[in-house]
């Protein structure tokens, strides 16, 4: 036996040789499994990495198209403004032109309630794909760290390799090194991209706010031109179309409650004697009279409409015909105390379950020509 400060032979050395091999060899062997696991766990993840990035490009690219069809629906929403504004501009007080301006204003209210939608659901899909490029840039830095972590099982595993196979880990190293900087950038790319969305996603929901304001200032417009086309605008009261559509709605009502109800069809005395006499200033003057004696004289909801040049038509709702002649007997005293006094003929007809508007009308006027008959 030898002592412990002897030394090794040659022969020794040649017989420990194959062992030394063997042991290399298997660590070569582990070195390469881990160094392939780590390659293939890492080319995994990026190609996970990838896909979830086309996904939100795809998404990204949807967003874009949306926020096209947004622009394109506000230009249209704009144009209808304007249209109505330049309707406005030329009619002046023309009725057709107020009917067709608040048929353009309510288009533009239809189109921007519409736009207001589409904005919120993209900015909610920006948000969506603002969260998958956080969770791109969460991947790839994982797969940065996968590749450092391997970086380091390589180095430990250099230390003791042999010359040529350290230029190659060397090699190799540099390989991954640059693959995490490049999976970091991209991380870092991923980020700003998603904070990009988030601020897209933010003005998409400020301009589908502004866009309800001006869907909301339209439809305002819009009720006030719908309101305006209704009333005639010498007496303010109901124009004949508007007036006749309420008057079935109140026959509607009527039935459906099994309530009375009274048509009146009122006639200005001498209104084409005014008009020939004292001009048709005077002649306005006495329809206005009687349009305020009307109102002042029947109640709140009681349907008043010019039918037609001298001619009125009113619906009493919930009343008896005995009341309602009463009522026009205090607007015939409050048309002669008007300055330049004033008179009206009237005919009364209570409603029957096979009245139309027309009909209801048509009896008001017959018993107007029979009481003039009989005066």
């Amino acid at each position: 036996m030898r002592g412990a400060d002897d030394k090794r032979t040659g022969a020794d050395l040649d017989k420990d040789r194959p062992a030394l091999g063997e042991q290399r060899e298997a660590r070569d062997e582990q070195t390469g499994s881990l160094r392939a696991d780590s390659d293939q766990t890492a080319s995994d993840s990026d190609q996970r990495a990838s896909d979830s990035d086309q996904t939100a490009s795809d998404g990204d690219q949807t967003d874009s198209d949306r926020d096209q069809t947004a622009s394109d629906g506000d230009q249209r929403a704009a144009e209808e403004d304007q249209a109505a504004s330049d309707l406005e501009a030329l009619g002046g007080s023309d009725q057709q032109a107020r009917d067709t301006g608040s048929l353009h204003r309510e288009h533009a209210t239809h189109l921007r309630h519409e736009q207001s939608h589409a904005r919120l659901r993209t900015g909610v899909s920006r948000e969506i794909t603002a969260d998958e490029r956080d969770q791109v840039a969460s991947q790839r830095d994982q797969i940065a760290e996968m590749r450092d972590a391997s970086e380091t099982a390589r180095d430990r595993a250099a230390e003791s390799a042999e010359p040529g196979s350290q230029e190659e880990g060397t090699r190799s190293r540099a390989r991954d090194r640059q693959r995490a900087a490049d999976d970091r950038s991209r991380a870092a790319a991923d980020r700003a991209r998603a904070a990009d969305d988030r601020a897209r996603a933010a003005d998409e929901r400020a301009e589908s706010a502004r866009q309800r304001v001006l869907a909301a200032r339209d439809r305002a417009q819009a009720a006030i031109d719908r309101a305006a086309s209704e009333v005639d605008e010498l007496t303010r009261v109901r124009r004949r179309g508007a007036g006749m559509k309420q008057l079935q709605r109140e026959m509607d009502r009527a039935r459906r409650t099994r309530a009375e109800l009274v048509v009146t069809f009122v006639d200005v005395d001498g209104l084409k004697k005014v008009n020939d006499s004292e001009g048709h200033l005077a002649g306005d003057s006495l329809l206005l009279a009687v349009a305020d004696s009307l109102r002042a004289c029947l109640r709140s909801y009681d349907l008043v409409m010019r039918y037609g040049g001298d001619e009125f038509v009113c619906a009493l709702p919930n009343a008896d015909v005995a009341k309602v002649r009463q009522r026009f007997a205090d607007v015939s005293s409050t048309l002669a105390g008007c300055p330049g006094g004033g008179s009206i003929s009237v005919g009364f007809a209570k409603l029957d379950d096979s009245d139309s508007p027309e009909d209801l009308i048509q009896r008001a006027d017959a018993d107007l020509l029979t009481r003039r008959r009989r005066s």
